[in-house]
């Protein structure tokens, strides 16, 4: 399906509005005014500070003027270097920390890392979004948009339209703070580093903001000089105001309109294979969506969005989901397989389902969800709203709790698939360390999780084992075990063992052996029917004969 839209458009960057938002703080810590100073302050610390701050200076600031825990710095300093930085930058960095011999060159090396410090600071600024839901965002004395036009737009896009003049204010040259905005300029620098908020569309593909101000076209609407290299600020406010849009490759219209992945049980699956565990039952397959934008989107916007998934296992090809975000809605009682290297996967309203992915080069964001086991490998972790999951994790940052979490159980990653490694190194993915045991909860008075999580106790764990092939050189756990679960592994096979070496040393007869075959058969299968896993492992073994 085809969409006349205008030659260019300009939405907020989803990574951060959708992705890299920490409810809850202070609105104080991120006021324009605040930032402004911080960045002063920055520009005053030398090459520590500008044009990238180092972690030791933003700790330092953060706490005397933000009053901000410890925890809490590292906690923004960290989100903003993810999300802003690519994955290979930040690859690069681990594995430099992770050849360090001495704990005091890793703390070194802790102070130093660095990120750029105008993103930093409008990162911090744009944490405020979540104060428009509650109508009491009071950093301009302007009123908030009251029209209905206003309020059927995105809270990210009233964000920037009501506040834009504070974002360019944070990025004003010292000397010119004082001047009407028609008055100032911004550099090409200030230019690039405002680009992270915002995702530029233009010629059917994403550019950066700085590169598409600079064509001919938009340079002479915004006064480009390219004597001083700069651009007139207010006519770069009006730009971006006639410019905004809203995101038009949103999951809601990648279900509307995009390509059909899944397709009924019965007929030949294209692109995956999903099966029924309801024997056939249509009231929740006609539900059931799954969808790609591949077709009408650039590369760094494709999308799968799946919703209504329920009682039944679905696998998605690798080919499918190559690069993609992945949206999860409302899924209930089903095993989904997302077996690739992905951009980001967002999870919402799920309950009682299996999720197993491959590794995710941006964030896995979980909302409203009861009851999941996740198994996956991912940059970032987020989890917000959510009860009684447990996550079998390997990420080479902090997994984030956020408000409304409770009963959350944490475990190291504990499965492979033969394509693992290949997925790994083309998400510039390196396993040097894993946080999964160190979640941060910024919502709990002591800032490390309180009673929102445990550790799964060692003898609970058992590794997962994938129950279908992929193509690849993976035969085992890419990351190394903590000591005490190896253990319970080691254990748990080893009563296995034991076991059968009782039934040899028994010398039973033929018809003793036949006998206990038949018990343990029968207890087999009571325990697949009053777990409920006989559905499962029928539509396993469905899928086996398929492939």
């Amino acid at each position: 399906m085809h969409v006349d839209i205008p030659r260019v458009l300009v939405w907020p960057n989803q990574d951060i509005f959708k992705h890299g938002i920490l409810a809850g703080f202070p609105a104080s810590f991120g006021t324009a005014e605040n930032l402004s100073k911080f960045l002063m302050y920055c520009r005053s610390k030398g090459k520590n500070g500008w044009p990238s701050v180092c972690y030791a200076i933003w700790e330092s600031y953060a706490q005397r003027h933000f009053n901000m825990s410890h925890d809490l710095a590292h906690l923004f300093f960290e989100s903003c270097r993810h999300i802003c930085m690519s994955m290979k930058d930040t690859s690069a960095w681990e594995d430099r920390y992770a050849s360090c011999s001495s704990e005091d060159t890793k703390s070194r090396m802790r102070d130093k890392v660095s990120v750029n410090t105008i993103h930093l600071a409008l990162y911090m600024y744009s944490q405020n979004v979540t104060l428009m839901q509650t109508q009491k965002f009071s950093l301009r004395s302007e009123e908030f948009p009251t029209d209905r036009k206003a309020k059927k737009k995105s809270i990210d896009v009233r964000f920037i339209e009501t506040f834009l003049s504070d974002i360019i204010h944070i990025l004003s040259e010292p000397d010119s703070k004082g001047l009407p905005l028609d008055k100032q300029s911004m550099t090409i620098l200030n230019i690039t580093s405002l680009g992270i908020m915002f995702t530029v569309y233009t010629e059917n593909s994403i550019r950066p903001l700085h590169e598409v101000l600079q064509q001919q076209s938009h340079a002479s609407v915004c006064s480009f000089s390219k004597l001083t290299q700069s651009f007139n600020t207010q006519q770069v406010r009006t730009w971006l105001l006639d410019h905004m849009h809203a995101n038009p490759f949103t999951s809601k219209r990648c279900l509307m309109h995009g390509k059909t992945v899944y397709q009924k049980p019965g007929r030949p699956l294209r692109r995956s294979s999903d099966i029924s565990l309801d024997n056939g039952s249509t009231n929740t397959l006609t539900r059931c969506r799954i969808t790609v934008n591949d077709h009408e989107t650039p590369k760094e916007h494709r999308l799968l969005a799946m919703q209504y998934v329920s009682r039944q296992i679905s696998v998605l090809s690798p080919e499918t989901l190559l690069n993609h975000r992945v949206h999860v809605t409302h899924c209930n009682d089903a095993s989904v397989y997302l077996l690739s290297s992905m951009k980001c996967i967002s999870v919402k309203q799920c309950s009682r389902t299996t999720l197993v992915t491959g590794p995710v080069s941006g964030t896995l964001y979980l909302t409203g969800c009861i009851s999941m086991r996740i198994i996956c490998i991912a940059r970032r972790i987020v989890l917000r709203n959510c009860h009684g999951c447990k996550l079998y994790i390997l990420t080479p940052t902090r997994p984030l709790l956020l408000a409304g979490c409770n009963d959350i159980t944490l475990a190291p990653y504990n499965t492979f698939y033969r394509g693992l490694a290949g997925h790994l190194s083309h998400a510039n993915f390196t396993v040097v360390r894993n946080l999964w045991d160190q979640p941060a909860s910024p919502m709990c008075p002591d800032g490390d999780g309180g009673k929102v999580y445990q550790k799964l106790p060692p003898e609970q764990f058992h590794l997962f084992s994938i129950p279908f092939n992929t193509e690849g050189t993976t035969t085992g756990l890419v990351n190394k075990l903590p000591p005490e679960y190896e253990a319970g592994t080691l254990r748990a096979r080893e009563r296995v063992n034991k076991w059968y070496d009782n039934v040899q040393k028994c010398d039973l007869s033929e018809s003793q052996t036949a006998q206990l075959a038949s018990t343990l058969q029968a207890r087999f299968h009571d325990w697949l029917e009053s777990s409920g896993h006989h559905k499962e492992l029928e539509a396993l073994i469905k899928l086996r004969d398929k492939s």
